[in-house]
């Protein structure tokens, strides 16, 4: 997902003037405004829909991708398209995240996500490699075509993950904290040694 993100979000200038569409700052601020509803949108719905609001995130840019790739020279399809894009990468990250503690239980939840910044630096890395060699062989206008089968192979993966990694279910919290292992008992702190048990009432 990053990687195809990477293709056109380092190249929006020139993917925008080559659409007729100058004003860039324009572009890249419905871009940020859409992605901070996004993470508000996704906090509401990843506790109970983490696997659905993924799935319809990815093919909200793959949609986004498309009709970038094919109307991008009429402003408003630019701009909603961008609002979309937008909306729906802002809350990828985290619920992407969320997936791979999931995943990987709370005991191996901190090298996986180690693990996971490294995989997003490559993404970032890779994909903005990726789209200047488009970019100076293919021109501006083919980086949506690039960038949209590499966001439609990570759908693809979150909809044959529904076994393991993208499960339709979470976890419970009971069976986190099962992981976890068991906790001590409330009530059954042991007596310190200078305590004594009561004694019985003296018989009348």
């Amino acid at each position: 997902m990053l990687l195809g993100h990477q293709v056109m979000y380092t190249y929006v200038a020139p993917f925008a003037e080559h659409a007729g569409f100058g004003r860039t700052g324009l572009v890249l601020m419905v871009f940020g405004v859409a992605t901070v509803a996004g993470i508000w949108t996704v906090g509401a719905l990843i506790d109970a829909h983490l696997r659905r609001t993924l799935l319809c995130a990815l093919a909200l840019i793959v949609a986004a991708l498309l009709a970038l790739g094919r109307y991008a020279d009429r402003p408003a399809v630019l701009l909603i398209s961008v609002a979309l894009w937008g909306a729906a990468f802002g809350g990828a990250p985290t619920l992407i995240q969320t997936a791979l503690v999931d995943a990987s239980g709370p005991a191996d939840a901190d090298v996986a996500t180690s693990l996971q910044t490294t995989v997003y630096n490559a993404g970032i890395a890779g994909g903005s490699l990726t789209g200047g060699f488009v970019l100076d062989g293919a021109g501006a206008g083919a980086l949506p075509w690039t960038a949209l089968p590499l966001v439609a192979a990570a759908l693809t993966v979150v909809a044959l993950g529904r076994r393991r990694g993208f499960p339709a279910l979470r976890p419970s919290d009971d069976a986190r904290s099962s992981r976890q292992g068991p906790s001590p008992a409330r009530g059954c702190t042991p007596r310190s040694g200078n305590s004594r048990p009561p004694r019985p009432p003296p018989v009348s």
